[in-house]
C-alpha cells in the first residue's frame, strides 16, 4: 500500500528538506502539505498545498472539502510544525507547540485509514538534565533553559497520553545545521546567529566548558532519517534521537574550527584579531550577563541576550543515546554524515552567503523541530 501523507510544518526547515524526499519515493502516493496563511509549496508531482493551521481548532484551518478529503484518504501524519523561537513568551510558544499538537491528534482522530502519527520532538526536552539521555519520554523536574524546551517536553507529555489509541511516533531532532553536501542553511537559527556574533566579535563570553558536547546534525540526513522512520520502519509508541550522538564536538574544538573556517573563507577577518569566545561557567555568564544589561549599549545588549536564551544548554553537558534509531536507520543505506566533516562546509556557506551583513537584531529560532 502506498501512503498518503498530511504534513504539518511544510515550510520549516525541516518540511523544505522533507516534502521533496516523500515526492520522490514509490511508495507514497499523495503529499498534503499544510500551509499557514494560504502560501504555497514549490509545484511538485504528488504535493498538494492546503491552506490550513494548526492552532486553528480540531479541524486544523482546513475547509470542508479538504477536511472530508483529506481525513477520509490520509495514512500517515508527519507533525513538524512548531513556534521555535528560543526567546517567546511560554504561552505563546504553548498555544503551538501543545495546543496545536493536540489539535492534530484530535485531527487524527477522524481518519479512519491512518496508520501512524510521527511528532518531531527535540532532544532538548531533557532541559537540564546532564548525562546520558535515552530514548524515551522521560518526565522530570531539572528545569529548562528556556520556555521553547519547556513547551516541547509538555508536547511529549501530552504525545505519551495520545498513545493509548492513537499510533504515534517521537523523533527528537538535536541542532539542525545545515546541508551536509553544499553547507546550504535554509533558515537561520540560533546557532547561525551565535556564530555570527563571534564573527563581529559580540559574543566575548560562553557558557559552559571546554569539553561540553555540542550535539549537531545535517539538515539532509535528518529528513532522510524521518522518512525513513515514518514510511519504512514506522513502529507505534516508539522514541528516536536524529542526533549526533557519540559523535560530536567539544565546545573548545568547535570554536576553533570556527576560526579556522573563518580565516580560511574570509581571509580579511584575521586582520581584525578577533578573539575567540571565552568559556565560563554558568555563574560567570551570567554576572556579565547583568553588567551588559545595566550599562551595555542595544547591540551587545541583544547579542548577549540572545546567547543567554540557548547557549546555558552547555552548562549542562549531556550526550544523547541514539543505538535505537541507529539500529533502524541500518537499512536506509545513508550513513549519518560526520559532523567534523560537514561543519567547515555550513560555516564557509555561511560566509559566502553573506550571512555576516545581515540584521544581527534578528529574533533567535530552535531548528529543532
Amino acid at each position: 500500500m502506498r501512503d498518503t501523507i498530511l504534513l504539518t510544518g511544510s515550510t520549516g526547515v525541516i518540511g523544505r528538506a522533507l516534502f521533496p524526499m516523500l515526492a520522490e519515493r514509490r511508495d507514497v502516493e499523495q503529499v498534503y502539505a499544510l500551509v499557514r496563511g494560504g502560501g504555497e509549496n514549490p509545484s511538485l508531482a504528488k504535493v498538494t498545498s492546503v491552506s490550513g493551521d494548526i492552532v486553528a481548532g480540531n479541524r486544523i484551518g482546513l475547509n470542508t472539502h479538504w477536511l472530508e478529503e483529506i481525513a477520509e484518504r490520509v495514512t500517515l501524519i508527519i507533525h513538524a510544525a512548531a513556534d521555535t523561537r528560543f526567546s517567546a513568551p511560554l504561552s505563546e510558544l504553548r498555544a503551538v507547540n501543545v495546543e496545536g499538537t493536540r489539535n492534530v491528534l484530535n485531527f487524527a482522530r477522524r481518519c479512519p485509514r491512518l496508520r501512524g502519527i510521527v511528532c518531531l520532538s527535540t532532544v532538548h526536552v531533557a532541559g537540564k538534565r546532564t548525562g546520558a539521555i535515552e530514548e524515551e519520554i522521560v518526565e522530570h523536574s531539572a528545569g529548562f533553559v528556556n520556555s521553547y524546551e519547556q513547551s516541547k517536553y509538555e508536547s511529549e507529555l501530552l504525545l505519551r497520553e495520545g498513545m493509548r489509541d492513537l499510533p504515534i511516533c517521537v523523533v527528537r531532532l538535536s541542532t539542525v545545521l545545515g546541508d551536509s553536501r553544499s553547507g546550504e542553511v535554509a533558515k537561520l537559527a540560533a546557532i547561525h546567529q551565535g556564530l555570527r556574533l563571534y564573527y563581529h566579535s559580540l559574543a566575548p563570553m560562553i557558557p559552559g566548558a571546554p569539553s561540553s558536547p555540542v550535539d549537531l546534525v545535517a539538515s539532509d540526513f535528518a529528513a532522510a532519517a524521518i522518512a525513513h522512520l515514518a514510511i519504512s520502519n514506522f513502529t507505534a509508541g516508539s522514541v528516536y534521537h536524529v542526533c549526533g550522538g557519540r559523535d560530536t564536538l567539544a565546545l573548545a574544538d568547535l570554536l576553533e574550527m570556527t576560526r579556522e573556517a573563518f580565516v580560511l573563507h574570509r581571509p580579511a577577518w584575521r586582520k581584525r584579531s578577533i578573539a575567540s569566545p571565552t568559556v565560563v561557567d554558568l555563574a560567570t555568564f551570567e554576572l556579565f550577563a547583568r553588567s551588559v544589561d545595566e550599562v551595555g549599549d542595544n547591540l551587545l545588549r541583544h547579542s548577549v541576550n540572545v546567547i543567554r536564551h540557548f547557549a546555558p544548554q552547555l552548562a549542562y553537558p549531556k550526550t544523547y543515546e541514539d543505538a535505537g534509531c541507529r539500529h533502524v536507520l541500518a537499512s536506509m543505506g545513508n550513513e549519518r554524515p560526520r559532523v567534523a566533516d560537514f561543519y567547515p562546509k555550513v560555516v564557509r556557506w555561511l560566509v559566502e552567503s553573506g550571512w555576516a551583513d545581515r540584521n544581527l537584531m534578528a529574533p533567535v529560532e530552535a531548528v529543532a523541530s
